[in-house]
């Protein structure tokens, strides 16, 4: 139990010690978010927070009667989650989430897997060698596109603003609940199998199913499933991703080629004469460089102009003797590392 305190403290401190993220702060909670706004002179917080309450509205049903009197229902808590989107020019983000760890939900109905980075490689480079296109979209509010797997009941609370202090019950998939992403991945699958794809032995978020060009050649067309993102390589990946789209709703309604996926920027370049896609992580080195040219922006610290290599030939780190990083420095380290 001692041990689990400590890490439980270490995660809350790390949660609460970070403020900024690609070198914008980021409220922890509505309060904050309403505070930034304020200082900056300008709402994009508070819209990012009306546009997630109006989208997430379909995932609660209120309920009129005494919610003591719910039998096998449990009571939960929300809170919002605020983020910065770097492929979207810095666009603030808000995410209402359940807290799901207040549930006892088993774990039978909570595993859920993502398509790998490897399985994104190999099938780009199968679709080079296929000639085959790719299209991409982004499933708007997936998990509440799935029913919910878990009975329980909510008081409103802030974010929802003139329905605060109402019960609601929790009718779809929201985010936070332990089988949020289970239940998602569940109703996809489903999809997915009445399309005739099936998922593949070596990754079950790469859907494949046999096709026919018009010349008669036999060939693979796929689906990526990366939660919400998907990717369909095809001879006509528009037709396979519309008739997904007649049960998801995709985000603006965009069938579009991809710009990234899985984190890294998509690329598409004709190399000896054959058209492929190619995956670089550039977005995330120039953000990753322009967040600490910020911090040790006024500082005693400066960045090198010209660098052939991260370390000096001669830099030996096991006769390092400098300080230990105080605790705002380690989370600013861990940050760039887990960007990186």
């Amino acid at each position: 139990m001692k041990k689990r305190d400590r890490i439980i403290s270490k995660v809350k401190s790390k949660y609460w010690a970070r403020t900024h993220k690609y070198g914008i702060r980021v409220p922890k909670h509505i309060k904050e978010a309403k505070e930034i706004d304020l200082e900056n002179g300008d709402t994009q917080w508070m819209d990012s927070v009306r546009l997630e309450m109006k989208n997430v509205r379909i995932a609660f049903e209120e309920y009129d009667g005494n919610p003591e009197e719910l039998i096998g229902y449990e009571e939960i808590t929300g809170h919002l989650v605020f983020d910065v989107k770097l492929g979207e020019n810095f666009r603030r983000k808000a995410r209402y989430c359940a807290d799901g760890h207040k549930t006892g939900a088993p774990s039978s109905v909570t595993y859920s897997t993502v398509v790998s980075r490897d399985s994104g490689r190999i099938l780009l480079t199968i679709a080079a060698l296929n000639d085959l296109d790719i299209l991409g979209a982004d499933v708007q509010n997936a998990f509440l596109t799935a029913p919910n797997k878990e009975k329980v009941w909510i008081r409103a609370g802030p974010e929802f603003g003139p329905e605060e202090g109402t019960v609601f019950l929790v009718t779809r998939a929201l985010y936070g609940l332990k089988s949020a992403s289970a239940s998602f991945r569940a109703f996809m699958a489903e999809k997915l199998d009445d399309m005739g794809f099936k998922s593949s032995y070596a990754d079950p978020d790469v859907w494949l199913q046999a096709a026919t060009k018009a010349d008669g050649e036999e060939y693979y067309e796929y689906v990526l499933m990366y939660v919400d993102d998907i990717l369909a390589l095809s001879i006509d990946p528009r037709a396979i991703l519309v008739d997904i789209q007649t049960s998801f709703k995709f985000k603006n309604d965009k069938i579009e080629p991809p710009s990234s996926y899985l984190g890294a920027r998509l690329q598409e370049k004709e190399i000896n004469g054959r058209k492929c896609w190619t995956m670089t992580s550039v977005d995330y080195v120039n953000a990753t460089i322009k967040n600490v040219e910020k911090t040790v922006e006024g500082t005693r610290w400066k960045l090198p102009t010209k660098v052939a290599t991260p370390m000096t030939s001669n830099f030996m780190p096991e006769f390092d003797g400098t300080p230990e990083l105080d605790e705002k420095d380690l989370t600013f380290y861990q940050e760039l590392i887990g960007i990186l």
